[in-house]
């Protein structure tokens, strides 16, 4: 069994190469759609990152035990 959260990510590239490169916990904290607050290790999200940053609806999939599974732009 898996679980979807889906969320939107609006993020100039400076401010993702912060979190990214900046040494602290590299991780985003985003708000699903259901109002749950998950987190995600910034480089789950490099494949996303072009030069005007982050953008878009997200899909994050985990498992039972939370563990990543996959990680999709919807939109």
């Amino acid at each position: 069994m898996t679980i979807d959260y889906l969320f939107s990510v609006s993020m100039s590239y400076q401010e993702f190469t912060e979190i990214y490169y900046g040494g602290g916990a590299q991780q985003l904290v985003v708000t699903s759609t259901q109002g749950t607050r998950v987190s995600i290790p910034a480089g789950r999200m490099v494949p996303f990152v072009d030069s005007s940053g982050v953008r878009g609806l997200f899909r994050l999939t985990v498992d039972q035990s939370n563990k990543f599974v996959a990680l999709q732009r919807v939109r």
